[in-house]
């Protein structure tokens, strides 16, 4: 499974390219599951992992109400 979880990163990281360019601030898991289709625990696992390169526009990233991920500093 680790192999290919670099290929999940990467499919992350584009999906979140495309959704800064949207200018969100606060992201959704959900923006995210809708444009790669990876499963929800599996996005949260990667997130949290934070091996992540996330766009400068994008603060914070939630499920719901819970923060999985926020950017230190803001």
């Amino acid at each position: 499974m680790w192999m290919d979880k670099e290929k999940y990163v990467k499919g992350i990281e584009k999906a979140l390219q495309k959704i800064a360019v949207r200018e969100l601030k606060i992201v959704d898991i959900s923006e995210i599951w809708i444009e790669t289709a990876l499963p929800k625990d599996l996005i949260i696992e990667i997130l949290k992992e934070g091996k992540l390169n996330i766009p400068s526009g994008i603060e914070t990233i939630k499920d719901g109400r819970d923060v999985i991920w926020k950017r230190s500093g803001s």
